[in-house]
């Protein structure tokens, strides 16, 4: 480039640095994610079913997305020309990584820094056309862009249930139109092993398939199975193509080869490499096994040559090999693998999978290749160059990169996709949790906790989806979409625009998009709801409806009733369920929304502490704290669980108070717990309860609790009670999750 041209360019970067993202009319831009700088200008560049590129300037693959997105998109067909072209390019340098800028006057202008920012340009071009009465045109602007973060990734898991080539291609073709940029291919768990391992022919023959999956939930009791064979599997060949396939749309693969747990499908085909050696099925049932490699040599062989197959596969630079719920109970009773840690100068378990890590380090690094696993690696110490996915919460990622490691943060509480988006009944069945749009969207993976330094190491994010719940592509698409949009303005944008903002342009542009590619993708965000609130006089319910014209129409039942009530609400008006006089009442009140698609029933217990405040000294974890009136919202949760219906807490002793209007005799108070032991949710050990007051403290407490609901004998005057809940420290042994720290989840108090 001329070094005046570049001048004058650098000039005009200095110059639109100066325009604040946030007083530009973010609804004018269309792209997602929203670029740095957005300048809109006076009129619009009309556009002809045939535009001239200079196509000897241009990369080949990147000028063949173009005319494939063109054409798909707006029905453009692309010509050669010898002249400059309705589209010019020129390439930059000494400006931000994967850095682009596009100029719409009376021709299209793109600045690129690499041919992967010009195919990120090419993507914003095109989200960029507008087609009115069959003319096309683009709002003369000027974008200039390019990303926060290193990693922007999405997951899926292939094992529990498999999805095809196409399959996989059209999920990479959604990734690529919101630039992200990297893909975790989870290839192997527990229920299915899903890659050709030419060496190993049985871990595809054997591995690979199932002869029976869970029907409904895994808390569902009995359990039932379809006994149906289900399984799959890709060749290498049709790896290698998926992988040029990403390849082409800049998007990097991260295969997972999952170890030394969650490894029962490739210990079916081979369980010598297993500390019993005993052959188990492939099982159909979700959850933690407690069969895991064996960490004597011939296993360590079986993994290497494993992985040498796999690094040839994939010339990306990092292997994923899981590392985490690797239960330690075999390893304990097993001869050989209780030499290794005496041989070695191990002192426990935990520092034996820290062994196990740090070998398969060793040999990825002799093969160019960096060693990335869940937080679970840190445990027992962490090998020298890992890199670590931080998914139970930000406290892994928080600790490695203190520690100097790379760090992908993908917290439950913000990036798993196998959890609910909405509360509506309409939702299918998932396993568990609440993760709407808006906490997407609220996704920092720059924790407060690290200085500047430290957040150096965070390389970016990811969102992760599990299929035990997912059974087809149309199910994955709805779990993935609209939230992995939200999730790529937190990766790319450098200063995202407020919610409302992106959530307008989702509306009135993206989601015409995705329903142009046939893509399945959840409506929760737009669906009419119900806000529960506190409210001097017990709960506050507030209809809110995308459509503010909207009326409810509630139908009241109550038990002391002897007629119905019917109410006719506007949206943003208040129905109050107030605390009763005496006696505890169940109230049912059904919901129907005339304009939008909301039926909803809901059961009240009216009891005395309805809408109280609680105030937590054991503060819950912050993934499953929803709402602070959940305990006293008159509501039991559903089962199977949803997040949002539950407070959680990681401890194992809780404490809170509640405090009534006024002193009430009170005769019992009821307790609803969950138990769902395969995600280490599991009934209390005690529980106590002190009446507090100016004189004296009149302690009651249970012991033995067997079931959910649970009742406690109180028969005082109270105002203001403390309560104590107490689990074991420690998951036992032979249980799921032995050895860590129990979940409790509770519900609706009912004071009686």
């Amino acid at each position: 480039m001329n070094c005046h041209i570049q001048k004058a360019f650098i000039l005009v970067l200095f110059l639109f640095s100066f325009f604040d993202c946030k007083s530009q009319k973010r609804e004018e831009c269309q792209i997602l994610p929203t670029p740095v700088v957005y300048k809109r200008v006076k009129g619009n560049l009309y556009l002809s079913n045939l535009l001239g590129v200079n196509k000897k300037y241009w990369p080949k693959g990147t000028l063949n997305q173009m005319e494939s997105m063109f054409n798909i998109f707006h029905d453009i067909q692309i010509k050669d020309t010898t002249g400059k072209g309705f589209i010019r390019l020129r390439k930059l340098q000494n400006v931000p990584k994967d850095f682009y800028s596009i100029s719409v006057s009376d021709y299209i202008f793109i600045s690129y820094s690499n041919d992967k920012s010009l195919y990120y340009a090419i993507q914003s071009l095109v989200q960029l056309i507008k087609t009115e009465d069959e003319i096309k045109y683009i709002p003369k602007a000027f974008i200039q862009d390019y990303p926060k973060f290193e990693w922007r990734g999405l997951h899926l898991d292939v094992s529990r249930h498999f999805f095809s080539v196409e399959e996989i291609k059209k999920y990479l073709d959604l990734m690529a139109m919101y630039k992200f940029n990297t893909f975790h291919w989870h290839l192997t768990d527990d229920q299915g092993w899903r890659i050709e391992i030419k060496a190993y022919p049985k871990l595809t023959k054997t591995g690979a398939f199932r002869d029976s999956t869970l029907i409904g939930h895994y808390s569902k009791t009995p359990q039932q199975f379809d006994k149906k064979r289900y399984g799959g599997f890709y060749t290498q060949e049709q790896v290698k193509d998926i992988v040029a396939y990403a390849k082409e749309r800049y998007i990097d693969i991260v295969p997972e080869i999952e170890m030394p747990g969650h490894s029962r499908a490739a210990l079916a085909a081979y369980p010598e490499f297993s500390c019993s050696e005993i052959r188990q099925e492939v099982p159909g049932l979700w959850g933690v096994f407690e069969d895991i490699y064996c960490t004597k040599e011939e296993s360590f062989q079986f993994i290497t040559n494993i992985l040498e197959e796999v690094v040839d596969l994939f010339p990306g630079k990092y292997i994923h090999i899981g590392g985490d719920e690797a239960p330690k109970s075999k390893w304990e009773t097993c001869k050989k693998c209780q030499n290794v840690i005496r041989d070695n100068g191990l002192s426990n378990e935990h520092e034996l999978q820290s062994y196990f890590i740090t070998r398969i380090e060793k040999f990825l690094d002799k093969k160019g290749k960096k060693l990335i696993g869940w937080d679970e690696i840190l445990e027992g110490g962490l090998s020298p160059n890992a890199t670590v996915m931080s998914w139970r919460g930000f406290k892994g990622g928080i600790a490695a990169a203190r520690k100097g490691h790379y760090v992908v943060m993908t917290p439950g509480s913000h990036c798993y996709f196998d959890h609910y988006q909405g509360k509506s009944n309409e939702e299918p069945l998932a396993i568990g949790g609440y993760t709407p749009l808006k906490k997407v969207y609220e996704f920092n993976p720059i924790p407060d906790e690290l200085n500047a330094a430290q957040a150096n190491y965070i390389l970016g994010g990811q969102a992760n989806l599990w299929t035990e719940y997912i059974k087809d592509f149309k199910q994955l698409e709805y779990m993935a979409y609209p939230r992995a949009i939200a999730l790529s303005q937190v990766l790319w944008c450098n200063e995202k625009p407020p919610y409302d903002d992106f959530s307008k342009v989702l509306y009135d542009s993206h989601y015409k998009k995705l329903s142009f590619l046939d893509v399945n993708y959840a409506k929760s965000s737009q669906r009419a709801s119900i806000i529960s609130q506190i409210h001097k006089k017990g709960i506050s319910l507030k209809l809110n409806s995308p459509d503010s014209s909207d009326i409810f129409y509630a139908t009241i039942q109550s038990d002391i009733l002897d007629q119905v009530i019917k109410l006719n609400l506007r949206v943003g008006e208040e129905l109050i369920i107030k605390r009763p006089e005496k006696h505890v009442i169940e109230t049912k009140i059904k919901f129907e929304s005339k304009n939008t698609s909301l039926t909803s029933e809901m059961n009240f217990t009216k009891h005395h502490a309805l809408g109280v405040q609680v105030n937590y000294l054991t503060k819950p974890n912050p993934q499953y704290n929803y709402a602070t009136n959940l305990l006293v919202d008159g509501q039991n949760g559903a089962r199977p669980w949803r997040g949002h219906q539950w407070i959680g807490f990681d401890t194992s002793s809780i404490v809170m108070e509640i405090t009534l209007p006024e002193k009430k005799k009170i005769k019992a108070l009821e307790f609803s717990f969950l138990e769902s032991q395969g995600s280490w949710i599991y009934l209390p050990q005690e529980i106590q309860v002190i009446n507090i007051s100016k004189r004296k403290k009149n302690i009651r407490s249970l012991r033995n609790i067997n079931q959910e609901h649970t009742r406690l004998k109180i028969k005082r005057r109270i105002k203001k009670l403390r309560i104590q809940i107490n689990t074991f420290s420690k998951i036992p042994k032979g249980l799921p999750g032995a050895g860590h720290t129990p979940w409790t989840f509770l519900d609706e108090i009912v004071f009686h």
